[in-house]
């Protein structure tokens, strides 16, 4: 069965930007003479500290997408994202950074490309177990960014923690 096809992101970005836009960075760069940089609408990101956003696919929640905000050792801001499903499981975290900022920069613009649940399975081999994730299908979402203060709440009710990213 083929996926469904996601228009690419002009800026470079991959997919989906769940990996964080390495692919489509490493193709833009090689082959559309490099992505542009995008340029913050607030450089410091502020936003993205301990954030949270509802992801709504045709009015409907699905999840949200929670960040955190970290620093490189030159001081320019590092965005870290996790989506959490309606039903409380939580994916892997993944991160952004710039120039292209494939994640804040369709955040900004109101939307996620990102993919469906994953799915989880588990094997035994030689008496021991082991798991391994597949992510769901590819998905747009609808990205709508909650207050500050609703944020905060939905983080404890979520059981969010720093140690998520």
């Amino acid at each position: 069965m083929r996926r469904p096809e996601i228009p690419r992101a002009t800026r470079g970005c991959d997919d989906a930007g769940v990996t964080g836009g390495l692919i489509g960075r490493l193709r833009a760069f090689l082959f559309e003479g490099g992505a542009p940089d995008y340029e913050l609408p607030d450089p410091q990101l502020r936003a993205y500290d301990h954030g949270l956003g509802k992801l709504l696919v045709d009015g409907e929640l699905k999840g949200y997408l929670a960040s955190v905000l970290l620093t490189l050792l030159d001081g320019r801001p590092w965005p870290w994202f996790i989506v959490v499903w309606a039903d409380g499981r939580k994916e892997r975290s993944f991160e952004d950074y710039g120039p292209a900022w494939c994640t804040v920069s369709e955040l900004e613009a109101g939307y996620f490309d990102g993919f469906g649940p994953s799915v989880t399975r588990t094997a035994h081999f030689l008496g021991r177990t082991f798991e391994s994730a597949t992510s769901g299908d590819p998905q747009r979402f609808d990205f709508m960014r909650l207050p500050p203060d609703e944020a905060s709440a939905l983080w404890l009710e979520l059981g969010l923690s720093d140690e998520d990213f």
